[in-house]
């Protein structure tokens, strides 16, 4: 029996997603904006005076901003790294000194929130609270802004994206600082750059390019992952991944067909040895364009929103579940509601995720107990885009 053709599904919802993404970043009125002291320093006041902001004091003034931190009737959220940060991100004195101004101005903007944020505002709510930044995303539109994502775990402990906050709450008179542990950066790039640039990201790219056959304008993966103002998570299985199943997939349907074991192990492994495996004629009735966007979509997660799920979730390695059994759901939810999505667990060792892995429903080699598959571990998480997040992964998932 073919082995992919198991997991085909015909994902005639993404007829929608030109409708979708009109709506693909979450509304900004999640969090309840919190009321500042009447009196006191304001924000650029404290960290003036604060011993341990040596470094941002000497970015804030380069980049100009010392008199948008000043501003009395403000209210403002900073994420303020403190001298260990700048020393963590790899940032010095001499550094600040070489970067343009307005490199240090985008970085310091992507880090304020235009609205006062206390801990207790933050909710806990998976996957996180989108937020607009100072950082506007579209130069000749103000209304256009980077968002960033605050969160907090049921135990408290804060997030700005996947960067722990060390200190809470210095509240001031136009706002409030939360000490960050590390300089939360803006993205620079778009999904479609990441993905499409990393070399070991090139079977994923083919995958792409192969389930977007017959596919016009944003009803193409490949258009969401161009298209500046969604809001995606993508599960990225690495080429060998990739490799892996390929092989078996082709190995099977040979000797299905008659070719014996030695040759079909050998055609297999050649054809299987190039992304190019997916623009192979001769393969299209096991690789179709239906079975390979099936897996595709399996690996961006949607939340369900409005009656229908949608990929409007950027979810970083912090705020994944770290209970066992745990599950979310993927796009494949908008065509079977009642699909039981990924399984995704996160380990910390302290603030940080040391472990992460995914495990699908569908089983490698196919026949087992369903979830019975070892995990999918996460080599490079936290992958952030301008319109979303990558986390490559070690396997590829399958929906069934």
């Amino acid at each position: 029996m073919k082995y992919l053709n198991k997991v085909k599904i015909n994902f005639l919802f993404f007829i929608l997603l030109a409708v979708i993404v009109v709506s693909c970043n979450k509304d900004f009125g999640d969090v309840p904006a919190a009321t500042p002291p009447a009196s006191g320093k304001t924000i650029d006041a404290i960290i003036q005076s604060g011993s341990q902001y040596t470094l941002l004091k000497a970015a804030i003034a380069k980049a100009g901003m010392d008199s948008v931190l000043n501003t009395t009737g403000a209210s403002f959220t900073l994420f303020a790294p403190d001298d260990n940060a700048f020393a963590l991100s790899g940032i010095t004195s001499a550094t600040i000194s070489a970067l343009p101004a307005i490199e240090i101005q985008q970085i310091l903007s992507y880090n304020i929130i235009p609205n006062a944020l206390p801990a207790a505002t933050i909710p806990t709510t998976f996957p996180n609270t989108q937020m607009p930044t100072l950082l506007q995303l579209d130069p000749t539109n103000p209304l256009i802004r980077m968002s960033i994502f605050p969160w907090k775990t049921s135990g408290g402990d804060l997030y700005a994206n996947n960067i722990p906050v060390t200190a809470a709450d210095q509240l001031a008179s136009n706002g409030v600082i939360h000490t960050v542990a590390a300089i939360v950066e803006p993205p620079s790039q778009l999904l479609a750059q990441i993905i499409y640039g990393d070399t070991n990201l090139t079977y994923l790219s083919a995958a792409i390019a192969r389930a977007d056959s017959g596919q016009v304008g944003l009803n193409r993966i490949d258009s969401l992952l161009k298209y500046a103002v969604v809001n995606m998570t993508v599960l990225a299985p690495n080429n060998a991944a990739f490799q892996t199943i390929l092989f078996e997939e082709i190995y099977g349907t040979l000797v299905q067909e008659g070719v014996p074991a030695g040759t079909a192990s050998a055609e297999a492994s050649a054809l299987s040895s190039s992304p190019a495996v997916f623009t192979n004629p001769a393969l299209y009735g096991v690789l179709t364009a239906a079975t390979v966007r099936g897996i595709v979509v399996y690996h961006i997660l949607a939340v369900q929103s409005g009656g229908s799920f949608e990929p409007v979730d950027r979810v970083f390695s912090v705020n994944f579940p770290t209970t066992p059994g745990s599950f979310v759901t993927t796009l494949v939810n908008s065509a079977y509601p009642t699909h039981p999505g990924i399984m995704a667990q996160a380990t910390f060792t302290g603030p940080v995720v040391t472990s992460l892995q995914f495990t699908g429903l569908g089983t490698f080699p196919p026949g087992g107990t369903p979830y019975s598959s070892p995990p999918a571990n996460t080599l490079i998480p936290d992958r952030v885009a301008v319109n979303g997040i990558v986390h490559e992964i070690d396997q590829v998932l399958l929906p069934q």
